[in-house]
């Protein structure tokens, strides 16, 4: 075992970088071995027990690599796991690589192994005192480039391995922001460059020249990136503009927004802001108060008597303040960096009120006359003419406006406004103007071919017959749902 643990094997040379155990730094024993047999003498002689020398030897036993190991060209026999991690290490960084015949280290090119790893790997799998598991075959180590040392090394070596991608862009044309497509660029396939380092290294050679092939390289902001970007903005075209309290004061068209601000990529994160032109909107809010600022009016609407809303006469409109306007184009390029299209006023919204019109027809037969009441106040009344008795008497009774024409022909007429003879009504009467139907095929119109109103007036065959002009005011005044009430 003493033997074994301190001298070569018969015949065989130390490796190149390798040391027979009495070699090894820090072990106590000297590499001349008529030195080493005068020293166990004396330690013999002064008392310490030979067991105690056997005891060292299999504790470096134990500890160390077994000759012939070598790992990603680096010989690491004899060698503690911690020894063997630096010479691996020393190995890659120093290894010299020609690339387009200039000739870089490892270091600069950024390569480097798991050599602690590595060494911990060789030292299990063949330990010194394993003497089956001496002189195995090389063990590799894969070899990593770390990106960026490399691209600059290889830059000043090899400019024509790259080329720069174009990162893509979002653009306004006019109506929409659209992307614009990223353009890929090209770089050493360092992948490759890896791999070729890690055999070239494994294989043991100590001059590596290698053809450092190209591959694409991706925009760091990528088309669908510009595409997502461009289809947000887009999609708030409905909702851009200036609000007071949630409410819209103002629409903003694209067109507007795009002429404030500048789509910009951000290659670190790969996303966009928008950039905004403070001045352009200062210029742009210059007489917003102006263009915002209204009275409120409140809506009308029709109903009947069950207050359901039969029409809406007046459409109603909140009133707008603007009361500062400081501070707002800052407020404006902070939203528009976010994205954010909807800006926030400083002032109040006074909404609208409804008021509601009951409306209700009256006609009275004794009078010859049609009353209109709104709220139950009288705004108009017509004379006017009703049916000729019998089956062409206007009925009394209470009826709700069911339909209404702006014209139409009465009796038994063609599509012209001709008589018909044989058909259901011995008379033809068209383009009878302004017809409002409150009960069957009695209604209010306008009537142009007499001029017969008032008290004991009977000239129709069954409906209220009104000037044209009162005709059309029935016609607006009365929508649909509208009571009618016919007394004597």
């Amino acid at each position: 075992m003493t033997d074994l643990a301190t001298k070569p094997i018969d015949g065989e040379q130390p490796l190149e970088g390798e040391h027979p155990i009495e070699g090894v730094a820090g072990s106590g024993l000297d590499a001349d071995p008529e030195r080493r047999r005068s020293r166990k003498g004396l330690w013999l002689g002064i008392g310490i027990p030979a067991g105690a020398v056997v005891a060292a030897a299999a504790f470096a036993c134990a500890i160390l690599i077994a000759p012939g190991v070598v790992v990603a060209g680096t010989p690491v026999g004899f060698h503690t796991v911690g020894t063997a991690s630096d010479a691996i290490a020393q190995r890659v960084a120093e290894a010299e690589i020609t690339v387009d015949g200039v000739t870089l280290t490892g270091a600069e090119v950024g390569a480097s192994v798991d050599a602690k790893a590595a060494a911990e790997e060789a030292s299990a799998a063949h330990p010194l005192w394993n003497v089956g598991a001496w002189s195995p075959e090389p063990i590799d180590a894969p070899v990593v480039i770390d990106a960026e040392r490399a691209a600059d090394a290889l830059r000043g070596v090899a400019p024509g391995l790259f080329a720069d991608p174009v990162n893509a862009d979002v653009t306004f044309d006019g109506e929409t922001f659209v992307a614009v497509p990223a353009e890929p660029g090209s770089g050493p396939d360092l992948d490759a460059l890896a791999e070729d380092l890690s055999a070239a290294l494994a294989a043991g050679e100590r001059e590596i020249a290698v053809s450092v092939a190209t591959t694409e390289v991706s925009a760091p902001v990528t088309t669908e990136a510009a595409e997502e970007f461009a289809a947000s903005l887009n999609e708030q075209a409905a909702t851009a503009g200036f609000y007071l309290e949630d409410t819209r004061a103002e629409e903003l068209p694209l067109a507007t927004i795009a002429g404030w601000v500048t789509p910009q990529a951000d290659p670190e994160t790969g996303s966009f802001t928008l950039t905004a032109d403070t001045a352009a909107i200062e210029a742009a809010i210059a007489d917003l108060p102006a263009r915002v600022n209204r009275d409120v009016v409140d809506a009308k609407v029709v109903t009947n008597a069950a207050g359901e809303h039969l029409h809406e006469i007046q459409k109603g409109q909140d009133g707008f303040g603007i009361t500062s306007t400081d501070g707002l184009p800052a407020q404006i390029a902070e939203s528009l960096a976010q994205g954010d299209l909807s800006f926030e006023l400083q002032g109040e919204v006074v909404p609208f009120e409804t008021q509601e019109l009951f409306r209700r027809v009256v006609v009275d037969k004794s009078d010859g006359m049609t009353y209109m009441y709104e709220n139950e106040q009288l705004v108009a009344s017509y004379p006017i003419a009703l049916g000729t008795g019998g089956p062409y008497e206007t009925q009394n009774g209470t009826f709700t406006v069911y339909g209404q024409l702006t014209i139409q022909h009465m009796g038994s007429c063609d599509a012209q406004g001709n008589f018909v003879p044989g058909g259901r009504f011995d008379y033809c009467t068209g383009n009878v103007p302004w017809v409002t139907y409150f009960n069957g095929d009695q209604g209010f119109h306008g009537t142009y071919w007499h001029s017969n109103f008032g008290p004991g007036a009977r000239m129709s065959h069954g409906c209220v017959n009104m000037t044209v002009g009162a005709a059309e005011h029935m016609y607006r005044f009365a929508q649909v749902g509208t009571p009618v009430t016919v007394q004597n």
